[in-house]
């Protein structure tokens, strides 16, 4: 008779008297500060089925991690095992089919590199620097989104180790349960995703904008920006806009660099056609207000990727940021309150986000993946952050407050943008797909082994 052989740890391993241990556990959010019994970064799928193996023989709270982007900290644990996957960044692309499998550690920047340099796409998330795994399995809001639709929409097969250290694989053909459930519950509720397989699209040159504002024109532009995004506006496409106040001057990327040429409305775009058809396309805010800085032109997509990326915060920062869903055109009530918050920073510098949606989005239905909010026409982010601990509670304080005087407004929460202060976050995060997802829930991971708050429980 075999003896019993005790599971043990493989790939990197950081314990706390380690000299990288403190820059192994750092959260991008650094207002969370965590201390993990030990963290792992593995090379391959092994290494997964090691940890989640040894981390059951000795009841360790497990938490898997990609970017580290996780808005409430919930990538670590005190005590527990951060599995983390930010080393697995294998990508192939055949080129024939464009079907491209991507270890999930891979960053946004780095898959829109590699594919782009090929001539290919997987709409990805607009910061360059989360993981794939957590932008994908939330849903993913790239500057395609109108045109060619969600991130998960563009995935055909996924690979994760559940909590027995079991190897499985998910498709439309295989536990279609569980593809269904991962594409849009978010990460970290069923398993540990190690790979993906995409459908890629081809992409040449794209029209880009860029069109700069004073603050004094805020409610002007967003009036006639939200246009773009109502049903029936043309699909090619995807405008955000970006609101920033400051007590200090900042540069529109919202990540606190000193720069002369801040202006704090911007509004960027990406268009798949030429830069002809896009100026025509943008008269109406043209015509708006008093445009400070106007950029219409075609260019490569990876420098448009650049240029957008350049607009995205660029390192980790004290931060509290809440995405919610708008699905109907924002009253002049709506539009006050935003000027009210932007115009009363309590903090170094707060931002809001709009980012468009619709087009492709909702043309899928609502119950065919676990991403419910399909119909939104846009995405409002709320933004805060501050130079010194002192000033947490009245950055936090003003992005609640700001969440809750928009609630009239918008309808439905990302749930790559967690809030812990959200009381009925089953329904904000998944509305009518949520019991689903518990049942998905209970057949692969019945113990709840993947818990954290505001996890998924099985039914």
């Amino acid at each position: 008779m075999g003896r019993y052989r005790e599971p043990q740890l493989t790939g990197l391993i950081v314990w706390p008297d380690d000299v990288h241990y403190d820059a192994a556990r750092q959260e991008w959010n650094t207002l969370f500060n965590k201390f993990p019994l030990v963290i792992v970064f593995v090379q391959d799928t092994q290494d997964v089925v090691n940890a989640v193996r040894w981390a059951r023989h000795w009841n360790v709270p497990i938490r898997m991690r990609s970017g580290r982007h996780s808005y409430e900290g919930l990538s670590a644990v005190d005590g527990g095992i951060v599995i983390d996957v930010s080393r697995m960044k294998q990508v192939k692309v055949d080129d024939r089919h464009g079907v491209t499998t991507v270890q999930t550690g891979t960053s946004n920047i780095d898959l829109h590199h590699i594919l782009g340099s090929e001539g290919f796409v997987v709409p990805g998330g607009v910061c360059p620097t989360p993981g794939i795994a957590g932008v994908t399995l939330g849903g993913g809001h790239s500057m395609l989104a109108r045109p060619w639709g969600l991130t998960l929409d563009h995935l055909l097969e996924l690979e994760m180790v559940d909590a027995n250290g079991c190897v499985l694989q998910a498709s439309a053909d295989h536990n279609s349960d569980l593809f269904w459930a991962y594409r849009g519950s978010g990460g970290g509720n069923f398993g540990i995703c190690t790979s993906f397989r995409f459908q890629a699209r081809r992409i040449d040159t794209v029209g880009f904008a860029e069109i700069n504002w004073d603050l004094g024109d805020l409610e002007k532009v967003l009036r006639i920006w939200q246009r773009y995004t109502f049903p029936g506006a043309d699909e090619r496409l995807t405008p955000t806009l970006f609101i920033t106040s400051s007590l200090q001057p900042v540069q529109s990327n919202f990540a606190g660099k000193q720069s002369p040429d801040f202006f704090p409305v911007v509004m960027q775009g990406v268009f798949l056609g030429p830069a002809t058809e896009l100026r025509r396309l943008l008269q109406p805010l043209l015509q708006t207000g008093s445009p400070r800085k106007i950029t219409i032109e075609e260019m490569p997509w990876l420098e448009a990727v650049d240029r957008l990326s350049a607009s995205q915060p660029t390192t980790p920062s004290p931060f509290k940021s809440t995405d919610c869903f708008i699905h109907s055109k924002l009253p002049e009530a709506a539009i006050s309150t935003v000027r009210r918050f932007i115009d009363n920073p309590p903090t170094s510098s707060v931002t809001v986000l709009f980012h468009g949606l619709g087009g492709a989005i909702a043309k899928v239905p609502s119950h065919a993946t676990a991403y419910f909010y399909r119909q939104a026409w846009s995405k409002i982010a709320l933004w805060a952050t501050w130079d010194t601990p002192d000033d947490a509670s009245a950055g936090i304080r003003w992005e609640e407050d700001f969440r809750m005087a928009m609630l009239p407004y918008t309808c439905g929460v990302y749930v790559n943008s967690p809030n812990l202060a959200i009381k009925n976050w089953p329904i904000a995060y998944y509305g009518c797909n949520f019991e689903q997802l518990t049942r998905v829930k209970a057949k692969y991971d019945p113990e709840n082994v993947f818990h954290f708050p505001q996890s998924i429980p099985p039914a």
